[in-house]
């Protein structure tokens, strides 16, 4: 009986009861914690792959607006264009629906 009656006691029930309640209960309980750290380390994951394409946009337009061969050859592929003395045929091709599902040149 002398050591629930005891202060000690007391302070380390209430620190218990405490960290019971902050580790399980609380807006900052264990599993919150690690769900936001695994999300941060996603979205920290997600910047570096963004930052590397953004990187990669970067030289691609630089590497296009400096070199002619690599305009021309762009302004064919994506923009069907060609030269005067040139004829340009485009097949299309479609599924059984009727959608237009991938071209070829």
């Amino acid at each position: 009986m002398k050591i629930i009656r005891s202060k000690f006691f007391k302070y380390v029930i209430v620190l218990f009861v405490f960290g019971i309640w902050i580790f399980f209960f609380d807006d900052y309980k264990l599993s919150k914690q690690r769900e936001l750290q695994l999300r941060l380390k996603a979205l920290q994951e997600e910047l570096k792959e963004t930052e590397n394409q953004i990187n990669e946009y970067q030289l691609r337009n630089k590497m296009l607006k400096t070199d002619m061969e690599i305009m021309e050859a762009v302004g064919r592929s994506n923009y069907y264009m060609k030269r005067d003395n040139e004829d340009l045929y485009i097949f299309l091709t479609e599924d059984e629906n009727g959608k237009l599902i991938a071209f070829e040149k």
